[in-house]
């Protein structure tokens, strides 16, 4: 199954650390080793915003905040090598620097972000951050072994610290939240994967996932799991990619009421891995992404190879492309999906991003980028 790079964008002179796009806009923001992050446009592929002069190291990793209710704000979170997380929120009133044209007379310029918070504890580089489904608690992750479960004021400008978990023995890599549930993963240099739940206003360790080799870059849930299932995906330096499902919770979670010091037995999550995934990786993996569309998992390391892979039945999977040197002879540290944009705007700001809609027409797309600077945007022609 072939798959076509359709667009690159010269984006740094440096590496790219992290790709996240926007749950519901067009809108897709890097990490970088620059310092600085950067937010583009998925309808043209122009930058709409830069957002700097803050972090004191490399940005490790980005996470937009779910918009929820009447909040309509549009808020990034940072996790930077210096040690601090940021939070920035978009003034789409304003406009700092025209920076292109639409084609059609229109114009395209830099958007004015403000630098509303900086989140400080961890003793070393943050290497993760991300929002929960609800946008209520942002979990950061660090070398120093711990991970942080943060709660937002409405305003978004002060943040309370509920809890720090320290039951990894190692460097924390990654932190990735349920997509329905209150449940968070984190994964680790000593090999494991936890996941963590909120036990009587104290966030507890509910399980533990053993079966990696080496130490375990990325995680990611399934997004079309039903009510009470829970799958998730996770790559390593061992060179594989593994499919782990939740068998049972046991405890008494249906008494939440009950304080924890009267329940005899504490909530537990029972973990089993469901598939390997074919290898094809001849190196660590440092990224995977488990497409909410259409169900598809993408992986990329330290080889340059891009997989794709399909699940044909429960716990089976095949690959369906991949490609070769996908940034040259430069690793990949990157790889998620996203919906295909088209613009419903006719001219004016590009940072008008509500004007623009998914196509539906279309199928996703995948977004990589590299130690070699660039944003590479794929296309897969998928088999039905």
């Amino acid at each position: 199954m072939p798959i076509k790079q359709v667009h690159s964008i010269p984006a740094h002179v440096d590496r790219i650390w992290n790709l996240a796009p926007h749950p519901t806009l067009p809108l897709l923001a890097a990490a970088t080793s620059d310092k600085s992050a950067q937010i583009y446009s998925l309808n043209t592929y122009f930058p709409v915003a830069q957002l700097d002069g803050n972090h004191k190291r490399s940005i490790r990793s980005v996470s937009w905040k779910p918009k929820s209710g009447s909040n309509s704000e549009v808020v990034l979170a940072t996790a930077s090598f210096d040690g601090s997380v940021g939070i920035w929120i978009r003034d789409s009133e304003r406009y700092v620097q025209e920076v292109g044209s639409t084609g059609d007379g229109g114009s395209i310029g830099l958007e004015e972000w403000e630098f509303v918070a900086s989140l400080e504890g961890h003793e070393n580089e943050v290497k993760c951050v991300d929002w929960s489904c609800d946008g209520t608690h942002l979990a950061s992750c660090s070398r120093d072994k711990s991970v942080w479960i943060w709660e937002a004021d409405e305003d978004n400008e002060e943040f309370e610290c509920l809890a720090v978990l320290q039951d990894h023995t190692q460097d924390v890599k990654h932190v990735a939240w349920h997509p329905n549930e209150d449940l968070l993963a984190s994964a680790s240099y000593d090999d494991t994967i936890r996941l963590w739940r909120e036990d009587d206003d104290d966030w507890v360790c509910s399980g533990e996932i053993i079966g990696h080799r080496s130490t375990v870059w990325c995680i990611d849930f399934d997004k079309a799991t039903g009510e009470g299932e829970a799958r998730l995906v996770s790559c390593s330096a061992d060179e594989t990619v593994r499919v782990w499902s939740r068998e049972s919770i046991t405890g008494n979670t249906a008494h939440r009421d009950i304080p924890s010091t009267f329940r005899s037995d504490p909530i537990s999550e029972n973990w089993q891995q469901e598939a390997i995934l074919p290898q094809r990786h001849s190196g660590p993996i440092y990224a995977v992404s488990w497409s909410g569309q259409s169900g598809r998992i993408v992986s990329v390391g330290a080889d340059g190879l891009l997989v794709v892979y399909q699940e044909v039945k429960t716990g089976e999977w095949v690959v369906i492309a991949e490609e070769e040197d996908a940034h040259s002879v430069f690793e990949i540290n990157t790889a998620v999906w996203s919906r295909k944009w088209k613009s419903t705007a006719s001219h004016g700001q590009e940072g008008d991003a509500e004007k623009a809609a998914p196509n539906p027409e279309e199928e996703e797309i995948i977004i990589t980028g590299g130690d070699d600077g660039n944003i590479n945007i794929w296309e897969v022609t998928f088999q039905t």
